[in-house]
């Protein structure tokens, strides 16, 4: 692989800036003007402009503001008994008459919302291309991409009017470039390395206990697409390691898709997030029609107002810079500061493309290859997970070259991460927060399609950490809360402390630093001191 640029021109400074600074779309005074991201239109490099949009109809989602949003922020911010989604209707969910205000102003514009989130705070509209641009005063272009693939996205700054303006935060989907990717699991072969580690394999490299297994909890898993082969996959991975058959509970979010190009990913994630801990009570799949930015925001919002578990995973990112462009930043932040008010924990995976975007394209004027940490990662209600290559037992680990990590650009710090020390900077949000193995080279053993494969990446590692998350909720009969602060407070015993390697622009230091967080687990001293 090859290893990203390591240095920044004064002009892409210079375009970061721009973006970070820019006003949200609108001016101040205008009452027909949402302060809302996600309005404006994305210029990508090289595009071909190909004309007005073809007729079709879109889909898009309104994201409104929450009530008292600093009573929220101050919840989340210090230690609290969780509380339940309907305490959080009843406190800081949008009114029913601001939903009622968006569905008058939806139907008078030729669209129709068809969903609206437990929480009310993601109203889901479809209509026209036509009515879509109309609703929101922009006509919508398309372009074809160097790669030949094409994206739309509005010729002009969107409004949204006045009767709603002042209650949505972000809209999504008005641009097609909004839309997470999974990383490809990037296999090796053949089966016997001497660096392939099954479940028990990790379970005495990290030094997990013998009790402590995961007991009393479920864990969940965002997925996408059809899921029929990835629980025949799980079946068969159990019966080979000797593993109990855990029970499957399945909600699919908006429309069925029958796709199935990410199926060794759902397959790692379920594999392994039960596997780091064998004796869960249920897994339970989440899984939304696409990887576009509003079909995710509403599958993990579902997770989030189920509250039927206390932590999942989420092997997939997007470029920070492209999900705060677009409102998604906006979007989940809120949703995921419901997950903490609750005790709930989402683990992601800070990417697999060092410290650079994983971005294909420069969106903007913004050149592929930025140094920028992924999202939802990066996002201070989430945990992010970064990688290692392990290279004796111990473990002896360093930092595997393709883990992402860095400071956030928009995102401030959290006040759990205050205290990190090591090379933390200590001004915006610094991922990761913690990491395990994810180098294929030192992989994870993996059925996909009935067959074994060795599967590496952070996508690896996020739901392994879910794993040892959940051996630690179980300890402590679910009642640890979010995760960041426990995390932060934990002995530096309950962690190997990785002091070699780099992901490119950071070096790897003593302590915490951002190519591997706090480091990876010793599991029992984890357990122990949570």
């Amino acid at each position: 692989m090859q290893r990203p640029r390591r240095s920044l021109t004064a002009a892409v400074l210079t375009a970061v800036c721009a973006l970070l600074t820019a006003a949200p779309a609108g001016a101040a005074g205008d009452p027909n003007t949402a302060f809302a991201r996600g309005l404006a239109p994305l210029s990508v490099a090289r595009a071909t402009p190909l004309g007005a949009l073809s007729p079709r109809t879109l889909n898009l989602t309104l994201a409104l503001a929450p009530r008292d949003p600093s009573g929220l922020d101050a919840l989340v911010a210090g230690p609290h008994a969780p509380i339940t989604p309907s305490d959080f209707n009843a406190r800081f969910a949008p009114t029913q008459a601001t939903v009622d205000a968006v569905r008058a102003w939806a139907s008078g514009s030729g669209l129709t919302v068809t969903s609206v989130s437990a929480n009310r705070l993601l109203v889901r509209l479809s209509g026209p291309s036509s009515a879509v641009g109309r609703a929101f005063g922009v006509g919508l272009s398309s372009y074809r991409l160097p790669d030949g693939t094409t994206y739309w996205t509005p010729d002009r700054t969107a409004t949204v009017p006045g009767p709603i303006a002042g209650a949505t935060t972000a809209v999504l989907g008005l641009s097609s470039l909004g839309r997470f990717a999974t990383p490809k699991p990037a296999a090796v072969g053949p089966i016997d390395l001497p660096r392939s580690y099954g479940p028990q394999d990790f379970w005495t490299l990290y030094h997990a206990p013998a009790g402590a297994t995961g007991q009393g909890q479920a864990v969940a898993v965002i997925a996408e697409g059809d899921l029929t082969s990835v629980q025949t996959d799980l079946r068969t991975f159990e019966a080979k390691f000797g593993l109990p058959q855990v029970p499957w509970t399945q909600t699919t979010v908006g429309t069925p898709s029958a796709d199935t190009s990410g199926s060794a990913e759902w397959d790692l994630d379920t594999q392994y997030s039960t596997g780091f801990a064998p004796d869960v009570t249920g897994l339970h799949l989440y899984v939304g029609a696409s990887l576009s930015n509003d079909d995710i925001a509403a599958t993990i919002n579902r997770w989030v107002t189920d509250n039927a578990t206390r932590q999942a995973s989420f092997s997939a990112g997007e470029c920070e810079l492209l999900a705060y462009a677009t409102g998604f930043t906006d979007a989940l932040d809120t949703t995921l500061k419901q997950a903490v008010a609750q005790g709930q924990t989402l683990f992601t995976s800070s990417g697999d493309t060092g410290s650079f975007c994983p971005a294909v394209v420069g969106v903007n004027g913004i050149p592929a290859g930025l140094p920028n940490v992924n999202y939802p990662a990066s996002s201070p209600y989430a945990i992010g997970v970064g990688g290692t290559t392990v290279v004796g037992p111990g473990p002896t680990e360093v930092t595997w070259y393709g883990t992402g990590g860095g400071p956030s650009a928009v995102e401030p710090a959290p006040a759990f991460q205050a205290g990190a020390g090591g090379s933390f900077l200590g001004v915006n949000r610094g991922v990761p927060d913690v990491a395990l193995d994810a180098d294929p080279e030192s992989g994870y053993r993996v059925i996909v399609g009935g067959q074994e494969q060795t599967i590496g990446g952070t996508s690896a590692s996020a739901p392994a950490w879910q794993g040892i998350w959940a051996r630690a909720q179980g300890a402590r009969g679910g009642a640890l809360g979010f995760a960041g602060p426990v995390i932060y407070r934990e002995p530096a015993s309950a962690f190997h402390d990785i002091v070699v390697g780099a992901n490119g622009a950071f070096p790897t230091t003593p302590g915490w630093d951002y190519d591997t967080g706090r480091g990876t687990a010793d599991i029992a001293a984890f357990v122990a001191g949570g």
